[in-house]
């Protein structure tokens, strides 16, 4: 991939930063020819064990020559550059020296005020919306930027809309425990947490087994159960912790055990603590439910049946994937239970393929 051809290739200049690795893997799916070079020293097992070619600095005198042989060399006609200052010497000379060749994409600092401004209009577009969900004031527009920024980090599929409703919900919620049943990698994890800290609800609880045979999706189709042999579970069980591990505290724990075992300890008020054994104060009592573990319909409603007997009045449960193009199951418990708990719901709506509710009082446990 980095040896000289007639084709016309990208040089990657300079291959020394994240942002070089990555355009590298995303050139190397699509079998984009590339050439490397650096003007510094760099470790060539960052692009894979391929050679990275040697080029003076871009003010060096003999910088000119060597970078027009190159291009000759290996028929350059595109460079991708990851350094801003390199970025702004190389748009400046190119159309003097190598008119042919063009610069990909903006500068690094562009790029990086670009996105800001795009994550801005983005917190600002849902926030217009997001206090009619629960009825209350929401976070400032910076704070929901920070945290969709923020999880926009960790692999999940909770889209920008749900987490927006998940933050609104939270400036209605009593004070209480917020649990979690499904974490993956911690996506809302770390959003609830935030939230939980941020209005003083209480502790967080999550739970996740993180093995394959309660992963599986027997009522969806069949690339939706392959998917499970794809993950390695102790990759999944480590990125959590990893991802977590920024906002270490005593008001976190987290249960690697089916969702009904998880609800044995936590019904028995057991004690539960965080990673390093420290007791966590859990009210017993939840502010916020999140059911996001196995969609399948008697799971989800296992899930519905165990937890919800501890919600406060006036706390949410959030019900994922109540839309999902995959199977029904958290549609039907979600139906049920609009239908059952009629009379105790104080708001519903459905965002971003998940179904909030908020419950008041049980009108049976009051008589």
């Amino acid at each position: 991939m980095n040896t000289p051809t007639a084709r016309p290739s990208t040089l990657l200049f300079p291959a020394v930063n994240g942002l070089a690795s990555e355009y590298w893997r995303t050139a190397r799916q699509l079998g984009e020819p590339l050439v490397l070079a650096a003007s510094v020293a760099c470790d060539p097992a960052d692009f894979g064990g391929e050679a990275v070619l040697r080029l003076p600095m871009v003010h060096d005198d003999s910088f000119t020559r060597a970078f027009l042989a190159l291009i000759e060399q290996c028929s350059i006609r595109r460079i991708f550059c990851p350094v801003a200052s390199v970025y702004s010497h190389l748009q400046a000379w190119l159309p003097g020296h190598a008119a042919g060749v063009e610069l990909v994409g903006d500068s690094p600092i562009r790029r990086q005020v670009e996105q800001h401004r795009e994550l801005m209009l983005r917190a600002r577009s849902l926030r217009a919306w997001m206090s009619t969900c629960a009825g209350a004031e929401v976070l400032p527009e910076i704070e929901v930027a920070a945290l969709l920024r923020q999880a926009g980090l960790v692999h999940g599929e909770s889209s920008d809309e749900k987490l927006a409703a998940m933050i609104a919900i939270a400036a209605s919620a009593p004070a209480g425990d917020l649990v979690e049943i499904g974490a993956l990698m911690g996506r809302t994890a770390l959003v609830l947490l935030y939230l939980a800290r941020r209005y003083q609800l209480g502790p967080l609880l999550t739970v996740d087994p993180w093995l394959a045979a309660h992963a599986i999706h027997q009522e969806s189709p069949a690339n939706i159960g392959r998917l499970v042999d794809e993950w390695d579970y102790e990759v999944l069980a480590e990125s959590f912790f990893v991802n977590l591990a920024p906002w270490p505290g005593d008001d976190h724990a987290h249960l690697r055990l089916p969702s009904a075992q998880a609800h044995a300890i936590y019904a028995a008020g057991l004690p539960l603590a965080n990673r390093e054994s420290v007791v966590v104060p859990f009210a017993r009592r939840i502010a916020i439910l999140h059911v996001d573990g196995n969609h399948d319909h008697a799971a989800v409603k296992q899930d519905c049946e165990l937890w919800l007997s501890h919600m406060l009045p006036g706390g949410w449960l959030v019900l994922d994937d109540y839309q999902w193009a995959h199977g029904d199951g958290p549609q039907r418990v979600g139906d049920d239970l609009l239908a059952a708990c009629s009379q105790r719901i104080e708001r519903a709506f459905v965002c971003g393929k998940a179904l909030f509710i908020r419950l008041g009082s049980d009108p049976a446990r009051e008589e």
